[in-house]
């Protein structure tokens, strides 16, 4: 498996490298890990039917703040947000077609939104999305 904290490592050794940022200005992700998993459609039944594909990757995060406008438009849409987390940065890696299993618990992510902090480290934002209904993983 490929973890998060090796591509954090990475990132971390070029944001050091380039800015020279001392070791505290570090962002630092504690607040718990997800297993993160691809929607795949399997088109050989009489129904196309979604399933997980394991990306074999456990990625660290920090929890960061929901905002009442974000609940409240999404909500409109009958969507619940009950997490929006911040990891190192994943372009290209994670979309809408992406679940994170957190504390055995499906989150579908609804948006991936790559930004650099305020101390010039480079890192992705998800939004993350109850989904109508829990996704079969295969095997």
């Amino acid at each position: 498996r490929r973890m998060g904290k090796e591509l954090f490592q990475h990132d971390t050794e070029l944001a050091v490298s380039k800015r020279g940022e001392r070791m505290s200005d570090l962002p630092v992700y504690t607040d718990g890990c997800f297993g993160l998993y691809r929607i795949r459609t399997d088109e050989s039944k009489d129904y196309p039917e979604e399933y997980l594909e394991d990306q074999n990757m456990e990625i660290w995060y920090k929890e960061i703040s929901v905002f009442d406008h974000m609940k409240y438009e999404l909500g409109q849409g009958g969507m619940e947000v009950p997490l929006k987390i911040r990891i190192p940065q994943q372009r290209g890696l994670i979309d809408s077609k992406c679940v994170c299993l957190i504390d055995g618990q499906q989150h579908r992510v609804y948006n991936a939104t790559n930004i650099t902090n305020k101390d010039g480290y480079r890192e992705t934002e998800l939004t993350l999305v109850r989904p109508e209904k829990e996704i079969e993983e295969m095997k």
